[in-house]
């Protein structure tokens, strides 16, 4: 079918499918975005290694068609699920079309049960049968349309930590991202399967999508590598360090409230006791996790003092996405441990074991942080950063031979570090029994310009019982939030990369 009749194809079923979607205004000339699923090639060959599972990954993407097709996911409160809208975008006008309950994944994956795939070996038995959540903001998108824009704005990730509250996932018009960030999979010989992938009946109505355009079929050819390879996530060659920094920028020492950001603590999380690492002591682990409610990003740029270890901090501000102002803000250290090497911003954060007084019993001795994205917490906020172009820690925090860095906390981000070490863990073996809080206390120094400093510290209210050697905590929900009952580490989270 040629561009032209699958549109028109597509307007027909938009024509007979009208009534689902909520009244337009007046004049908004405003249609629903539409989608159509296809597969790069009709066969592909698979490569495992020895003992691997058979992962299903034919090479079928979703493109946008005709607008961009966006959808934002938003909870109130902690305790509200999430509420889908679709953003609809024609000729200059945008509408918000609510999406039926259940529509949005409840763990931030994107679109729940949007696809059926089935896979079926070479006697037609099916051996692969399943219904999967579509991310549009897989890591693998690409550009379709020559005409289309050069750079998508939405995000390259998928999921989410227990305290996000807005998300939003999108493909751009004249893009298309790989239907599966991991594919599905299942056990089985080498040899020829064929796959079927369908948007589910009802993705397919909700979106209006043609129903040409909604079945690719793939044959995939699977063979086993057997000799010693590299198997697949082998590291990756070092990153670039970071280029191009920019001193001519006026020092103001009280920027508007426009131009800085506002940093916003979350409760701990990811809470355990560990009594093995250190014989005769009890150690309680735990996660924290800042972010950056905006309008405006945290940039902070390190500038290296000769021959030593030491950066001088400038943190940056900014009108229209050009620096316009910078002030002091600290120091930047290298740390040469292993696991680490790189340089750590030291006024951004401060963790304390608290008793039930809410006095300080134990101060963690982390001080010290490598600014990146590594959780979306709202993306829904104003000025949010959807796609920040580098997640996580590749390009952030600079080498030993370093004599600039460039550390971000984006609109809408937060950086997440999880406490596993004797010294940055809370040493809790001569604590008694009883009620405690673990503070996160943003800015601890108030050396960052930021909105406002009301909610640079949240506590986290825990319980700790068991005997020496033996230590145990209770951890109870946080504004119905239970994070140690499911909730998960993403896959850039500092304290997983070795920050």
């Amino acid at each position: 079918m040629s561009h032209r009749s699958r549109t028109a194809a597509i307007a027909a079923v938009i024509a007979l499918g009208v009534a689902m979607l909520p009244a337009l205004p007046a004049g908004a000339g405003a249609t629903a975005s539409q989608i159509r699923l296809f597969a790069a090639t009709k066969r592909v060959s698979i490569t495992r290694y020895q003992g691997e599972r058979i992962y299903v990954d034919p090479g079928v993407f979703v493109e946008a068609v005709g607008s961009a097709f966006e959808i934002k996911g938003q909870r109130s409160a902690y305790q509200q699920p999430i509420q889908g809208t679709q953003t609809l975008h024609a000729n200059g006008s945008t509408l918000e079309r609510p999406l039926p309950a259940g529509t949005v994944s409840p763990t931030w994956q994107g679109l729940a049960h949007f696809v059926h795939v089935t896979v079926t070996d070479a006697q037609g038995t099916v051996v692969l049968d399943t219904f999967r959540p579509f991310c549009p903001n897989g890591w693998d998108v690409q550009r379709v349309d020559p005409n289309s824009v050069p750079r998508s704005r939405y995000p390259q990730f998928c999921g989410g930590s227990p305290f996000t509250k807005g998300m939003v996932w999108g493909i751009e018009k004249g893009w298309a991202v790989n239907i599966f960030n991991y594919g599905p999979s299942f056990n089985g010989p080498d040899g020829t399967y064929r796959v079927t992938v369908q948007i589910a009946p009802k993705a397919r109505n909700l979106f209006q999508v043609a129903p040409a355009d909604a079945t690719a079929t793939v044959d995939m050819t699977v063979v086993t590598d057997s000799s010693n390879g590299c198997p697949p996530f082998c590291p990756q060659g070092s990153p670039k360090a970071p280029t191009g920094a920019s001193t001519d920028v006026p020092i103001i020492r009280n920027p508007s409230a426009s131009m800085q950001p506002d940093l916003v603590a979350l409760p701990s999380w990811g809470i355990s006791v560990d009594s093995s690492s250190v014989p005769g002591s009890d150690y309680l682990d735990f996660g924290a996790t800042v972010w950056n409610a905006g309008p405006s990003p945290m940039v902070v740029e390190g500038f290296r003092r000769q021959g030593q270890p030491t950066m001088d901090a400038w943190q940056y501000f900014y009108r229209g996405g050009k620096a316009v102002g910078r002030v002091r803000a600290g120091s930047l250290e290298y740390d040469p441990r292993p696991g680490h090497e790189h340089w750590h911003f030291k006024q951004f954060a401060a963790y304390r074991l608290l008793d039930s007084s809410k006095h300080r019993v134990v101060l963690s001795q982390k001080e010290a942080f490598c600014l990146a994205p590594t959780d979306a917490i709202n993306l829904a906020v104003p000025s949010a950063n959807w796609n920040p172009g580098v997640i996580g820690l590749s390009t952030a925090c600079g080498s030993a031979t370093s004599i600039w860095t460039r550390e971000t906390l984006p609109t809408g981000w937060g950086d997440t570090y999880f406490q596993g070490l004797p010294g940055q863990s809370f040493d809790i073996t001569n604590l008694p029994n009883g009620t405690y809080y673990i503070q996160v206390q943003a800015n601890p120094g108030g050396i960052i310009r930021e909105r406002t400093r009301s909610n640079d510290s949240q506590l986290r209210r825990i319980i700790l019982g068991g005997d020496p050697g033996a230590r145990t905590v209770t951890v109870p929900p946080w504004r119905g939030i239970d994070t140690e009952g499911g909730g998960g580490v993403g896959p850039f989270a500092d304290g997983v990369l070795g920050g």
